[in-house]
């Protein structure tokens, strides 16, 4: 079925982002950019990027892979995506074909958000506010896998509309149907709006000299070492309050059209992507940084991992709140693909919407 619309002229046409025709172009060249790197490492290249154990037990997943093994694996990844990339480019009738790139394609893209970013890059972005900046390979690492992980994902998402004769550029097909997310839009949102509560409060209680949840003498020598701890604590808990009530933003009307009393630009419309992109950006490290935490936490807990010397070893307040992080990163992501879908108008290719 074919949704270009004949009443689209070609001007119009011209102006349309075309991304749906190079995506999968991209995550080809993507793997074998990522897959020569490792390629480069694995025959014993200097600048590894996993081999960093600076953080202990809540490093990146991938750290705690030896360096041969890890080589292997991405080069074998990255070698399939390429195939799988190629196979792609053109929708195939069989069943098991078309779920099989599909599967792939989702996993790996998820693999990279998941396993390969940690702490560092959440933590990067709160401790800009302090205007402090801290910027080193091994986040440049992380940031081009997660570009990967972005086009892998746009490119199974084209792909999988392909095979259900869909509109590759907005997914919609002529029977109407409304993506679940948008039915579930609200509820997604007030998770994101709520989950970052307690890590906020532990912070203000810390920022008012309050040891809630450490031991007291931690949070003096805390307060010693570092003569803007407070601050930081203000900072950090404000930026989570702050952040949620611009996520409800996500189903509120102020999040649709600029209140009157903003100047120059109040009545006006909200760009889409001016609340979508920010959104999808905090998701991703949150998502990362959470379950980086939870995984620290449960093998802490159940000792596969010695207890001294970390922060888990302080007390609940230390990482306690954390474990609202993995559901706070994917409710905000889930929450911003649900605003993008209820507020995006007609499609410039198919003409539906």
């Amino acid at each position: 079925m074919n949704f270009t619309s004949p009443l689209l002229n070609k001007e119009a046409k011209t102006k349309y982002n075309r991304w749906p025709s190079w995506i999968g172009y991209a995550a080809m060249l993507w793997s074998a950019l990522y897959g020569g790197l490792h390629l480069y490492w694995l025959l014993g290249g200097a600048g590894y990027p996993f081999k960093n154990d600076d953080m202990g037990l809540f490093s990146a997943m991938v750290t705690h892979l030896p360096e041969q093994i890890g080589g292997i694996v991405f080069v074998t990844l990255c070698l399939i995506g390429i195939g799988i990339g190629i196979v792609m480019q053109r929708p195939q009738n069989k069943a098991f074909s078309r779920w099989f790139p599909i599967a792939y394609s989702w996993g790996f893209s998820l693999a990279l958000l998941l396993f390969i970013p940690d702490t560092r890059l959440i933590a990067a972005m709160a401790y800009a506010f302090l205007f402090k900046f801290d910027f080193n390979w091994h986040m440049l690492n992380q940031i081009f896998c997660i570009i990967g992980a972005l086009f892998w994902m746009l490119a199974a998402v084209v792909y999988q509309r392909k095979t259900r004769h869909a509109c590759e550029y907005c997914g919609r097909t002529t029977d109407g149907e409304t993506p679940f997310l948008i039915r579930w839009g609200r509820s997604l949102t007030m998770i994101a709006v709520f989950a970052p509560i307690p890590y906020a409060f532990i912070r203000f209680s810390w920022a008012l000299d309050i040891p809630l949840g450490v031991d007291p003498q931690f949070l003096r020598d805390f307060s010693s070492a570092n003569p803007m701890a407070r601050t930081t604590e203000w900072v950090f808990g404000s930026l989570c309050i702050v952040g949620g009530i611009l996520t409800l933003g996500l189903i509120q009307k102020w999040g649709e059209v600029f209140p009157h009393w903003f100047p120059f630009i109040g009545g006006k419309r909200v760009p889409i992507m001016l609340a979508v992109l920010p959104a999808s950006i905090v998701a991703i490290a949150v998502t990362a940084a959470g379950l980086v935490f939870t995984f620290g936490i449960l093998a802490a807990a159940s000792h596969l991992f010695p207890m001294d010397n970390i922060i888990l070893s302080q007390g609940w307040g230390t990482m306690g709140p954390m474990i609202f992080w993995l559901p706070w990163g994917v409710a905000l992501g889930l929450a911003a693909i649900a605003y993008y879908y209820r507020r995006r108008g007609r499609c410039s290719s198919c003409g539906i919407g």
